[in-house]
């Protein structure tokens, strides 16, 4: 499993007015790139942002947000990225970058961001929003997706990044949004070219006409001057009027010639967009309310004693049809079984990618310590947000899954996938609320994996584990399935031992609940399976006696 919340919109931390203010001109990129490509983000000027660095006239008043220029502790030493120019190629957003040598310890943590934040946390979100302020993506959903219950912390993060670690955002956005735009032209010239529309180097050379100057061309390049300066006196005024109204350095509007009038707003800005997002955020409060453990725990309790319940029904009288009754009688019953389960997973995974769903899935399908929805223990063993969790699940549980249906049957395995997973949920929520750790999340089918995992190899516990039936080769030493299952109980605790000194969002809890889960219900089917055994020997045994006759009854005796 793992952690984080939904998507939010984009918003750039750019001032365009700042950026437009210091340029000589605007660029009819931008309007063509605003036709072509709707990202509100997207602007382009004749000069670049590190010209602008040097010349520093953008006024105070403009930026959105101030940068102080007091002394930082922790941003001295050379390994600490602070620059664009600087970031590394394997820079990845949710690792982040190095704030400091030494990582916050747990007073830190708390003097920071208060009680009921653990130094790992802390540590992790420091690394991600200077990695952000660095990479020029503070804001970018592309690149870490905040849940809305973490705004708070997100916030008290970045203040204390601001006054301890120094780095210039404003420059380093800049910087990042001049590569974008560069590629993004580079596309539509690439795009062009494809489809023939354009060509290097087509046309006449300059300089290389046989005509000379005609008096048509002069006037053109006359009139084509006189509209420069007229364009370049408009743009004056209106900077004089922006200077004058500062409370409007958002709203941005340009005319190009041959073009509609295009507005380039601030991104995030969307009226549909704002409204699920709004929507979504409703769904909890900014700030954990002071409830009992008690008051978090009880009704997601009773959501999984009922799914626990319904588990055991469907293990007990479910009776597969038979295969003329089937809908899809071609397929093989743990395929069929399987290939759904991957499809519900799918779906919801698609889901996230579409904000009208936004509110749901925050309620029903991500796990909240801070504000638990009691259904979000079934919903969230089924949501996967990055498509790498989604397949690694998946691909597990469907090479184990098939082999663990066809060993106990649909009912039993999923009785045990929905089983492990509502246990191995419960026992993450319960982990965090009784740390008060209120500020983490968790989703995805790991604890379920665990669970049929652990299964299958306690019901196999006699038995040699061979990696799709070559590896180890036959002269190797063989591995039990039992040496397999405390192996990767061991790794899991060490994991969760080791929890709190690394910066990694995996929910171990949620694992070892899955992983206890499935060596129950292994055990369980086992006895049940030997019961079986035993009571269909004793009525072979029966039924012989019957047909035994009475001078054979009383020699077996």
């Amino acid at each position: 499993m793992t952690s984080f919340g939904p998507s939010i919109s984009r918003i750039s931390c750019l001032g365009p007015r700042s950026l437009f203010q210091t340029c000589s001109k605007v660029d009819s990129l931008a309007a063509r790139l605003a036709q072509q490509y709707p990202r509100p983000f997207s602007n382009a000027s004749r000069c670049s942002w590190r010209e602008i660095r040097t010349l520093n006239r953008i006024p105070p008043a403009q930026i959105p947000y101030t940068v102080r220029g007091q002394f930082r502790a922790y941003a001295e030493a050379r390994d600490i990225i602070t620059e664009y120019e600087d970031l590394p190629e394997d820079y990845e957003p949710r690792s982040g970058l190095p704030f400091r040598h030494k990582p916050l310890s747990q007073d830190e943590a708390t003097s920071i961001f208060g009680k009921g934040v653990t130094a790992a946390v802390a540590n992790r979100v420091l690394r991600a929003l200077h990695g952000q302020r660095v990479a020029g993506t503070l804001q970018d959903p592309d690149s870490i997706r905040w849940a809305p219950f973490e705004k708070k912390l997100m916030d008290t993060g970045l203040q204390w990044l601001r006054d301890n670690v120094e780095v210039d955002e404003i420059t380093n956005a800049g910087l990042r949004a001049e590569d974008e735009m560069r590629d993004m032209e580079e596309n539509i010239l690439e795009d062009a070219e494809r489809i023939g529309i354009w060509k290097p180097n087509s046309g006449t050379p300059e300089g290389s006409s046989p005509y000379e100057k005609g008096v048509l061309e002069t006037i053109r390049e006359e009139n084509k001057k006189a509209f420069e300066e007229e364009e370049e006196q408009k743009k004056n005024q209106a900077d004089e009027i922006r200077e004058s109204s500062p409370n409007h350095s958002w709203e941005l509007q340009t005319q190009t010639p041959g073009s509609s009038q295009v507005e380039l707003r601030r991104p995030g800005e969307n009226p549909r967009l704002k409204y699920y997002l709004e929507r979504a955020y409703d769904t909890a409060p900014e700030a954990p309310p002071e409830w009992s453990n008690f008051r978090r725990l009880a009704p997601s309790g009773l959501v999984v004693l009922g799914t626990l319940v319904g588990c055991w029904a469907l293990s007990t009288f479910y009776e597969p049809p038979k295969n003329s009754k089937r809908m899809y009688p071609d397929i093989p019953p743990a395929a069929a079984t399987l290939l759904t389960i991957l499809a519900a997973n799918t779906l919801v995974f698609c889901l996230w990618r579409f904000p009208p769903a936004y509110r749901l899935l925050n309620q029903h399908f991500i796990m909240l310590p801070g504000y638990p929805y009691p259904f979000s223990m079934i919903g969230n063993i089924f949501s996967h947000k990055a498509f790498y969790h989604l397949f690694l699940n998946m691909a597990v549980v469907y090479f184990v899954g098939t082999r663990l249906h066809d060993e106990i049957g649909r009912g039993n395995f999923l009785a045990v996938y929905l089983g492990s997973g509502v246990l191995a949920s419960y026992a993450s929520l319960s982990y965090f609320v009784l740390t008060k750790n209120f500020v983490s999340s968790s989703l995805g089918a790991s604890g379920a994996l665990c669970g049929i995992v652990a299964c299958y190899l306690t019901i196999n516990s006699s038995e040699t584990v061979r990696f799709f039936g070559v590896f180890p080769p036959p002269d190797w030493p063989s591995v039990s399935s039992l040496g397999l299952l405390s192996l990767l109980i061991f790794v899991e605790s060490m994991s969760v031992w080791r929890k709190a000194k690394s910066t990694q969002s995996i929910d171990h809890w949620s694992h070892m609940g899955g992983y206890a889960t499935g060596i129950g219900a292994g055990v369980a089917l086992n006895v049940r399976y030997n019961q079986r055994k035993n009571g269909e020997r004793e009525l072979q045994r029966a039924e012989k006696r019957n047909n035994m006759s009475i001078e054979d009854r009383i020699k077996s005796k």
